[in-house]
């Protein structure tokens, strides 16, 4: 291909639009033009590039025996689950593993009794041959992503670097530290105490000369049109995601003002567990064993000290808190990480009410996994790993073009015949290359040709009269002298060896 007729929008500064230092880096490289916020166009560069990666991991899916469909543009997910529920009748069919390709996304889905290869191992495996590092955190209690870490990426992730546990934040498992300062000794009994204006575990804690970690923190939630009392330790917050799984529930809402009156008799910022009747409550693990505590006496103006869970009332018990800085890992008890990434990819469980007979007639309902690698994202989390200060170093198995042919003067006729000559043998040779034959200041050229990150340049200049080109290798930013007639078998020597 040649440069003067293709669509290559390069830019000389980063664009404010960019949502990330990958988007930033695909903007300026002409493969992306912003649409909308968070919508994208995919240029002529870029497209070359997808194809390289589903290609990747449509072969590591298919090594695993997926076979691909054809999928509708909306709700393909749907489709495929909907297929699998008309077409798949008897336990003799099963393992199958299914995909298709929509857009920029790579949709998945595999169906089992017996045990199919993981979707989510061929993901990894892709992800690994692209040379791209990403974490494959728990996201929920049936759901894994995979999450490339960026400090522009916009999930929050917990990780542990002794035994390699990872997870999203709003559903990670952690232990947290422990309080500074020991629970009071003693069979103490619940004590009222005047608490004028008080309404925060700030305030409390200011007022009375007592840690945060002394106290319970109560939030009101109305589940499933039922109110529900959460208790965490006073520095501690709910996690949404943790209570959706331990419940069960469907809707989640913050309970109205009036509505904690009428249950408690009290207004927010003086509730607590003593007394309560016809309200559900539901006390995060961190509180079990704790003595001694101050919370809330549902009555305004007024807090209880001396409140012992487990003794003074008697709450369900869960993990409902989300972790926190300076916790530590559950596993090995390591300190915990806590980091920023983007997701591009996710396996789950579904429901998908495919029903099977077995050999002896019995209805059964099999292994259901989703699977959704975006391509897009991948793209961008690739240039973002894949760069340097003059732009993009992407690896060849992603790159758009193998190499580049730059003549300095293509106008000169001994430069425009060799580097035609080289296009010519290129090409033959299998090697995907764009010739740059624009009307252009060598600066601008190479500037050009470094920001769009081809793997290989070929600079044919000066030391043409001695029968010579320059082969620059954009990743390790290193260059050699070859002889022109010997240019496609360096070439070939180069890419073998990266």
């Amino acid at each position: 291909m040649r440069w003067s007729s293709s669509f290559i929008p390069t830019l000389r500064e980063p664009p404010a639009e960019a949502e990330t230092a990958g988007h930033a880096l695909l903007l300026r490289a002409g493969y992306i033009r912003q649409l909308d916020p968070g919508a994208y166009a995919h240029l002529p560069l870029a497209q070359r590039s997808l194809l390289r990666i589903r290609t990747i991991v449509r072969q590591e899916l298919e090594r695993d025996g997926a076979q691909e469909f054809g999928l509708p543009s909306a709700a393909p997910a749907r489709a495929i689950e909907a297929l699998a529920r008309n077409e798949i009748r008897s336990y003799r069919q099963l393992p199958q593993i299914w995909h298709g390709v929509r857009g920029s996304n790579v949709e998945t889905i595999a169906f089992s009794i017996d045990g199919a290869p993981d979707t989510g191992d061929a993901f990894a495996r892709a992800f690994d041959a692209l040379e791209l590092r990403c974490l494959r955190a728990d996201a929920s209690a049936n759901s894994r992503e995979f999450i490339f870490l960026s400090s522009s990426g916009h999930e929050d992730v917990v990780r542990c670097s002794e035994c390699g546990y990872a997870a999203k934040l709003e559903f990670a498992q952690s232990r947290s530290a422990e309080s500074t300062t020991p629970d009071p000794e003693g069979d103490l009994k619940p004590e009222l105490f005047h608490t004028p204006a008080i309404k925060t575990i700030a305030q409390l804690s200011a007022f009375t000369g007592t840690p945060d970690t002394a106290q319970m923190k109560s939030l009101v939630l109305v589940v499933d049109e039922t109110p529900l009392l959460l208790l965490v330790r006073g520095d501690h917050q709910v996690s949404e995601k943790k209570l959706r799984v331990v419940t069960g529930c469907t809707e989640v809402r913050a309970a109205e003002p009036a509505e904690i009156v009428k249950w408690f008799g009290a207004s927010p910022g003086s509730l607590g567990p003593i007394g309560l009747q016809n309200v559900r409550v539901l006390a995060d693990n961190e509180l079990l064993g704790r003595r001694n505590m101050m919370t809330g006496a549902n009555r305004d103006d007024y807090h209880l000290r001396n409140v012992t869970p487990g003794e003074d009332f008697h709450p369900e018990y869960a993990d409902i808190r989300r972790a926190a800085e300076g916790d530590h890992c559950t596993v090995c008890n390591a300190p915990l990480q806590f980091i920023e990434g983007l997701q591009i990819a996710r396996t789950r469980t579904v429901d998908t009410a495919v029903r099977v007979l077995t050999e002896d007639g019995e209805p059964v309902a099999p292994r259901a996994v989703s699977s959704e690698l975006d391509v897009g994202l991948t793209l961008v989390a690739l240039a973002e790993t894949f760069a340097d200060r003059d732009g993009l170093a992407l690896p060849a198995t992603v790159a758009p073009f193998t190499a580049v042919i730059t003549p300095a003067n293509y106008n000169d006729g001994l430069q425009r015949e060799s580097a035609d000559l080289l296009y010519s043998r290129f090409i033959s040779a299998g090697i995907d290359t764009l010739l740059d034959d624009r009307d252009e200041r060598p600066g601008v050229k190479f500037k050009d040709a470094d920001l769009i990150g081809i793997p290989y340049r070929i600079t044919i200049g000066k030391k043409l009269a001695e029968g010579k080109v320059e082969l620059f290798d954009r990743r390790r930013c290193s260059s050699s002298d070859v002889l022109l007639h010997e240019t496609v078998t360096a070439l070939q020597l180069a890419a073998s060896s990266a």
